[in-house]
């Protein structure tokens, strides 16, 4: 399977115009033929079967499919058809902003380049038997472990909410959420500029959740160590672990 968000997903069922069951201007013909000749794959093949056999699904079958390389490959294909559809004046270009095929390139350069994987940006969770078990992410929990290990529940939320912040400044230059959060450093935080009011929502909970941890850490760092409840610091640590992974995502 492609590590396609559900972002990803829709930025792309946006670009190739995929919301009526279609893909772009392909007729059921060449459709199979841009596959077969420029990607030599079975876009038809029982494979890539998803719900109906519309182009749009037989698509979305594909993505579930085939690993990182194969889609991010086909994106770039599809861009350049669009690209050349365009010079040929087959589709109407202000149907294809700019920004939308810069953003679908950036998609398919994240699948190319590889993508870390899952261990390496989120902060895990199973449910087994009515038990919820968290795998914080390795900064966090490498730098607080012996705090925990030794009974230090304030300073070690203290540490967890430090080590957010320094994460922060490294990606915009501002430690405090409440400077770094603005349009401009979306693109250094996000990996772009929000698509939709559903992204621009998601941008503005992380935001509020990092104005959170500045102000949680504020509150420890300028009044006395005190005896913390230890199931009330793992769940500050674990808000700094998905902190700290919303913003090393792009």
């Amino acid at each position: 399977m492609a590590s396609l968000t559900t972002t990803d997903k829709q930025i792309l069922e946006k670009l190739f115009q995929m919301g009526s069951g279609y893909v772009l201007n392909f007729d059921n013909r060449t459709f199979k033929e841009f596959f077969r000749d420029d990607l030599s794959i079975d876009i038809y093949d029982e494979k890539y079967r998803y719900a109906s056999c519309s182009k749009a699904n037989l698509m979305r079958g594909f993505w579930i499919k085939e690993e990182n390389k194969t889609v991010g490959k086909s994106i770039l294909k599809l861009i350049e058809y669009i690209e050349t559809q365009i010079l040929l004046d087959c589709i109407i270009k202000n149907d294809f902003p700019n920004e939308r095929i810069e953003i679908g390139k950036q998609i398919a350069k994240k699948l190319l380049n590889g993508v870390k994987s899952t261990k390496d940006i989120t902060t895990e969770a199973t449910f087994e038997n009515g038990n919820i078990n968290i795998t914080l992410q390795d900064e966090i929990f490498d730098h607080v472990q012996s705090l925990l290990n030794d009974g230090h529940y304030y300073n070690a939320v203290e540490e967890a909410y430090k080590i957010v912040r320094e994460k922060l400044k490294n990606v915009t230059g501002k430690e405090k959420a409440t400077e770094a959060f603005n349009k401009e450093n979306y693109n250094k935080i996000f990996g772009r500029q929000p698509i939709g009011t559903a992204e621009e929502d998601f941008f503005e909970g992380v935001k509020f959740l990092h104005m959170a941890i500045q102000f949680l850490r504020n509150e420890k760092a300028h009044t006395p160590a005190r005896n913390l409840e230890k199931n009330l610091a793992i769940h500050y640590i674990v808000l700094a672990s998905l902190a700290y992974d919303l913003i090393d995502r792009k």
